[in-house]
């Protein structure tokens, strides 16, 4: 707790998240944006049924998701379980017009299309409802919540 305690007073700094949505929105048009940006992108862009967001993650977002990321890793690491860091690259399934960048993704055991386990982390409310998201492409859904 003291950890977190600690890291809650270092990140109170004025970093504020841009998040936007924007409505109607075709997978085309969504695909389109994704070729557009390619990888060089930092923004966040997600997709469902229509809407799209586009998010600029804060410092304390990337921040806590590297932390929980690191810690994941250390997990890995000490158990030898063998997984595969797949970042945050975009995952979708036009079938469902779902698409989405997680903020870190693992596929575990072997590398796979879709990854076995994402981190979202969230600092803002609004947009897109991830777990929607996620549970469109058929993953279970698991939540460690934090609050600091």
């Amino acid at each position: 707790m003291i950890l977190l305690n600690d890291l809650s007073e270092r990140l109170q700094i004025d970093d504020p998240e841009e998040r936007h949505t924007i409505s109607p929105v075709s997978w085309s048009q969504y695909e389109t944006l994704l070729s557009v940006l390619g990888d060089r992108s930092s923004y966040r862009i997600s997709y469902l049924d229509g809407v799209l967001e586009i998010v600029a993650p804060s410092r304390r977002h990337e921040s806590g998701k590297t932390r929980i990321g690191t810690l994941l890793e250390i997990y890995f690491l000490e158990t030898n379980t063998e997984y595969f860091p797949t970042g945050s690259t975009t995952f979708s399934k036009s079938e469902q017009s779902v698409g989405g960048e997680p903020d870190e993704s693992y596929c575990i055991g072997t590398d796979k299309e879709f990854p076995d386990l994402v981190i979202e982390v969230v600092v803002t409310s609004g947009g897109i409802n991830k777990l929607a998201l996620y549970s469109n492409v058929r993953w279970h859904i698991y939540i460690l919540q934090i609050e600091y």
